[in-house]
Parts: structure tokens; C-alpha cells; sequence
């Protein structure tokens, strides 16, 4: 009795006393209901369509229905000071059915139940004490084969300490996930503990800096493989530092450690540091440094970067910088090493008649360079259409393993008969021999094996320009882009995709107050997939007296391939609408419309939607139906509309 006593007379002396002023809803001696909220939903949906796929006709009626009821309170014990309590919870049942003229008809029933419990002691003293317990589960019952059981539970707490000197914050979190098929038996689960500890600290006004320490258990078990566990623990380690008084200079530094143990088992770690710095002549100087360290058996990586840009600001219309980048990666089966220098222009101009000119310009040469073994490939059955001559896909080909035979395997095509081989720089030219026995056009598969280099070295050239021109604060817009990729001094990289890439774009618009329009012209020449693009487009967003709003927007895209003998066109059209009639009541509308066509991507598709929402005595009812039409490649056709209702009860106190 006297330690209980002693105890009441300490919490007396923390929180304190209840204001008379204090006003709760509903009052149970010490525990007090401060707020209750949460809503009611009825809701249903008929609709129905046709589907007709390669000339099969079929027809869908559907049907759902679901409702739900949700509450949250919030509550006190005795004092808001001394202990909170929130608890919240809903229920959701639906029921969907689908029937089919031609196809077997489904049924769906889905029963979710939620549960979450949360309390803090002492929320607004120096230290405070907080926990959770969260019930969640589900049952659906899925397209007449299964039955599917979930149920997931999470608890947890945290303990904040706040001080002046080094605030402490501290939690654990454990979360469980089970699924069942209640059929088959067949079940996966899912458990995590999670605990963190933060702290904070300054020592004078221009610093910052963060200790955070993180343990993860992570379990998971599927029916079709074994139980898999992985542990880790991780310290992190950041700190600010601005460099001068005025605190445009600055320092950063990022510091990660991992250590996991489990069937994913490795270390890490990552050192990230960074500096601005403001020099004399209106320069500035970043710089950066970052080395990662991966230890994962039986590889071990490490990574070191560095990067540096020196810039210069003439003027308020001229920003000019030199960069220097360097990237070096050290594995167990692989060096590689990239080095970046670069210039980089930047030119804004303020002209005539409220204009504003922008001419960007940057170039990057970039060195890559990797050693690495060879691989050895075996390549079967690759096939080949022969006429008359074709380069083999791989380079560094072993002519004495090369076979070539027909579809069927059994016949062994001779060379010096049927074919012959030639050495073309690092490939193979197969050529067929008129008279022997592979038929003109005729299909042939190649047997052979290649050494595929691991060791290449190439530079990069990137050039990039951009010229900008608006007129009269934009109503008139005009630019000019161009991007430009080659290679140089390419050593032993024919199995590697380089893309050699020019790529210009021109284009202007017109834009008076929200409506926009535009056209823009593409030439993009790729040594992979090149092709020229024109593109329309158009915009318009607007309000009227406030009571309607809207939104359009369209876009019409023509592509020139090639490969190709049609040209492929895209088009969409999309708009929005919604009045409000009253203050309680408001229309929505929503349509769209996608086409494109091309050699086998012929597709029309148009969607609709309308909804009508209104408030009746503290109802809130809503009213809506949507419709699509999709046809795609004239065999693939589907249309449906459908309508719903809903109404909605929410309360607050």
C-alpha cells in the first residue's frame, strides 16, 4: 500500500491537473472518450457485356455487392497528459458474381475484419511510452476454386526520451502474415521483428548528426520450399557540418554498415562524403567520395568513386563547369574502371518583348575499361534463313567446332560442299554454295562454340545542346535539341550493344493563359532501333465561376520504322469534368479515348465514366455508371456497362 501510494503521489507531481475547461464526450470516472468518428457504406453494382474473341461470342452479367462499418476513438485516462488510448476497427463484406453465357460462372464472397489497439504514456513529457496491437484478417472465396484465408497480427512499442543533449528513441515491431488455401492446404507465412534505436545530437549550431542502430529477423516459409531466415543488424552513422557563417558552404557524411547471417548471408559497407564549397571569383568546387564494400560468398567487391565539378557563375546569365568523375570496381572475377571528364554551359537571357533565351551545351568523354576471363559459350541450334551469305551472331568463333545441319538434325551439311566459312575481322561469314544440298531460302542450324570476351575497353563521346526561345512570357515557344552517343578506340566489345545514337529534336508551341499547343519533330538515329517521330498535342485546364472545372488533353504520335512497312500511330484524347450544382451535391464526368494502329498493334479502346454524388440529411449518396469498348486486332472484342450506388453514413463527435 505504500508503494501505491507513493506511486500516485509521483503522478500527481508529473501531469497535471485536469482543467475544469477540459470538456470529453463521454466521461467513465477515470477513463475519458475525447473524440469518436467512422462511417457506414452500403454500396452495389450490376453491369454487363459482350465478348467476342477469334468469333466466339459470349456474354457477362455481373453483380456486387458490399458494405462496411469503420469506427475510431480516441480517449484518455484520467489525464491527456497521463495516458491516451486509440482504438479503431471496421468490417467489410462483399459479395461478387459473374455469369457467362459460354463460360463457367464465378462467385466471389470477401469478408475483411481490422482491429488496431494504440496507447501512449506520458505523450508530452520528457519521456514518453507508447505501444500497439493490430488484428487484421480476410476471407475470400475466388473464382470457384479456392478459398483463401489471411489473417496478419503486428504489435509493438516505442520509448521516446527527449533531452536537450542526446534524445533517445527506441522500438520494436513484430508483424505475423499467414495465408491458407482452406481447399488444398497449401499456405505461406511471413514473420518479421523489427527494433531501432535513433539518437540525435548537436554540439554547436552548425552541426547535425544521427546514430541509428537497426535488427531485422525476417522469416518466410511457402509450401513449395523450405523455411528461409535472414537476421541483420545495421549502424548508420550521418553527419551535417556547414563550413562557413553564412551556411552556404557545407560538409555531408553518410556511413552504413550491414552484417546479415541467414540464407541470404553477407557484409556491406558504404561510405558516402560530399562538400559544397563557395570560393572567391564566384566559383564553387563539389566534390564527392564514396567506397562500397560487399562481401557475399564465395565474391567479394569493392568500389571506389570520386567526382568534382568546378563551376562559374559570369554574370547572372552565364553558369560554365569543368567535372571530373572517376568510378573503379574491384571484384574476385572482374576489374573495371571508368573515367568521366566533362564541360558543361549553361546560358539565360532576359530580351525584348518579355522574351527569355536558354542555350544549353555539355560534352563528356567517358573511358571504360574492364579485364576480366573469357567465357566459354556452347551455341545449338541457332537458326539461320540462308540465300546467300550471313555473319554468325557471336564474334571469336571456334571454326573447328562449327556444324551445321538441317531442321530435322539428321542431316550434317559438309563444308567446301554445302557451305563455307569466312574470317571477317572478329566474325564468321557463312556463305551457301549453289548446287549443294541446302536449298535456297532454306532454314539451317548452327552447332559451334564461341569466346565470348570478358576483357573490353571503349571510349564515349556525349555531346548535348539545347536552344530555347519563348516569346511574350511563353505564349510562344520554340526549341531546338540535339544528342549525340559515339565510340572510339572500341577494343574486343563486338558481343557487347553499343549504340551509336544521334538523336535531334524540333518543336514549338502556343500557350495563351491554360490552353496549350504544340508540335514537336523527332529524328532518332539509333544503331539499335531507329526512328522519326511527329507528335502533336494539345491541353486545356479551366475553372468557370467556380463551379465547373475541366481538364483536356490529347496527343497524336506518327512513327517511321524501318524494320517496318507501316507506320505506327498513337493516339489519345482525354477529358474531365466536374460542376458542382450546389454545395451538396457535384457531377463528375470522365472520358477517354486511346487508338493505335500499326503492323500488329491495331487497337481502339473508349472508356466512360459518370458519377453523381449528393448529401441527404447527413447521407451521403452516390450514383454512377461506367462503360468501355475495346477492340483489339478486329479478334479480340469486349464492351461493358455497368451502374452502382452507394451511400455513406459519417459521423464525428
Amino acid at each position: 500500500m505504500r508503494y501505491l501510494k507513493l506511486f500516485i503521489l509521483s503522478l500527481l507531481l508529473i501531469a497535471p491537473a485536469v482543467s475544469h475547461s477540459q470538456q470529453s464526450l463521454l466521461s467513465l470516472g477515470l477513463w475519458n472518450v475525447s473524440a469518436l468518428s467512422g462511417e457506414l457504406k452500403l454500396g452495389g453494382l450490376y453491369g454487363g457485356g459482350g465478348i467476342n474473341t477469334y468469333g466466339i461470342d459470349n456474354r457477362l452479367t455481373e453483380t456486387n455487392y458490399y458494405g462496411g462499418i469503420y469506427a475510431k476513438m480516441s480517449s484518455f485516462v484520467w489525464n491527456p497528459n497521463f495516458l491516451t488510448v486509440d482504438i479503431d476497427g471496421g468490417y467489410y463484406p462483399e459479395s461478387r458474381q459473374d455469369l457467362y453465357l459460354v463460360s463457367p460462372d464465378l462467385y466471389n464472397v470477401i469478408n475483411t475484419k481490422k482491429l488496431h489497439l494504440g496507447a501512449t504514456l506520458f505523450p508530452r513529457k520528457m519521456i514518453s511510452l507508447s505501444g500497439h496491437i493490430n488484428w487484421d484478417d480476410s476471407y475470400d472465396s475466388r473464382e470457384n476454386f479456392t478459398d483463401i484465408s489471411t489473417n496478419s497480427k503486428s504489435y509493438g512499442g516505442s520509448l521516446s526520451f527527449r533531452n536537450k543533449f542526446v534524445p533517445l528513441t527506441m522500438s520494436y515491431n513484430e508483424s505475423k502474415w499467414d495465408s491458407r488455401e482452406v481447399l488444398t492446404g497449401r499456405d505461406f507465412s511471413y514473420n518479421q521483428k523489427n527494433f531501432e534505436a535513433r539518437m540525435n545530437k548537436s554540439f554547436t549550431t552548425k552541426d547535425n548528426n544521427s546514430w541509428t542502430y537497426t535488427h531485422y529477423d525476417y522469416t518466410t516459409r511457402d509450401y513449395t520450399i523450405a523455411t528461409l531466415r535472414n537476421v541483420s543488424d545495421n549502424i548508420m552513422l550521418q553527419d551535417g557540418l556547414f563550413l562557413d557563417s553564412a551556411r552556404r558552404s557545407m560538409f555531408n557524411s553518410n556511413i552504413l554498415g550491414t552484417r546479415q547471417r541467414g540464407n541470404d548471408s553477407f557484409n556491406q559497407f558504404r561510405l558516402n562524403e560530399s562538400m559544397f564549397y563557395r570560393l572567391p571569383y564566384r566559383l564553387t568546387l563539389s566534390a564527392g567520395y564514396t567506397y562500397y564494400y560487399l562481401q557475399q560468398f564465395p565474391d567479394v567487391l569493392q568500389q571506389n568513386t570520386f567526382n568534382c565539378l568546378l563551376g562559374h557563375q559570369l554574370f547572372e546569365s552565364l553558369h560554365s563547369g569543368i567535372l571530373y568523375e572517376y568510378n573503379g570496381a574491384l571484384q574476385s572475377t572482374y576489374n573495371e574502371i571508368n573515367n568521366k571528364v566533362g564541360l558543361e554551359l549553361n546560358y539565360i537571357k532576359k530580351t525584348l518583348a518579355d522574351g527569355l533565351l536558354n542555350i544549353q551545351y555539355s560534352y563528356y568523354r567517358i573511358a571504360e575499361n574492364r579485364t576480366s576471363t573469357d567465357v566459354q559459350l556452347v551455341i545449338q541450334n541457332e537458326m539461320y534463313v540462308l540465300s546467300d551469305r550471313v555473319f554468325l551472331k557471336r564474334p571469336y568463333v571456334d571454326q573447328n567446332s562449327f556444324q551445321l545441319k538441317d531442321s530435322t538434325g539428321t542431316i550434317v551439311y559438309q563444308p567446301g560442299l554445302d557451305y563455307t566459312l569466312t574470317l571477317i575481322g572478329s566474325f564468321l561469314e557463312l556463305q551457301r554454295i549453289p548446287g549443294g544440298l541446302i536449298p535456297d531460302n532454306g532454314k539451317v542450324y548452327a552447332f559451334y562454340s564461341a569466346t565470348q570476351p570478358g576483357s573490353y575497353s571503349y571510349n564515349i563521346n556525349q555531346n548535348d545542346f539545347l536552344f530555347n526561345y519563348s516569346l511574350f512570357r511563353g505564349l510562344l515557344d520554340v526549341y531546338y535539341k540535339t544528342y549525340r552517343t559515339d565510340f572510339t578506340q572500341v577494343h574486343r566489345a563486338e558481343n557487347l550493344l553499343l549504340d551509336y545514337l544521334t538523336d535531334e529534336v524540333v518543336g514549338g508551341s502556343v500557350k495563351y493563359r491554360s490552353a496549350t499547343l504544340g508540335a514537336e519533330y523527332d529524328n532518332y538515329q539509333s544503331s539499335l532501333v531507329p526512328y522519326t517521330m511527329m507528335r502533336y498535342f494539345f491541353s486545356w485546364q479551366g475553372r468557370y465561376q467556380n463551379r465547373l472545372v475541366f481538364a483536356i488533353n490529347a496527343n497524336y504520335r506518327d512513327y517511321k520504322i524501318p524494320t517496318e512497312t507501316e507506320h505506327r500511330q498513337y493516339g489519345d484524347l482525354n477529358g474531365m469534368a466536374s460542376y458542382s450544382i450546389d454545395a451538396r451535391s457535384k457531377l463528375d464526368l470522365t472520358v477517354g479515348y486511346q487508338s493505335q494502329q500499326g503492323q500488329q498493334i491495331n487497337l481502339d479502346y473508349f472508356s466512360a465514366r459518370a458519377k453523381y454524388s449528393t448529401i441527404i440529411r447527413k447521407l451521403t449518396c452516390v450514383v454512377g455508371a461506367d462503360a468501355y469498348s475495346r477492340v483489339y486486332l478486329e479478334t479480340q472484342k469486349t464492351n461493358y456497362t455497368g451502374i452502382y450506388i452507394q451511400i455513406i453514413k459519417k459521423f464525428k463527435y
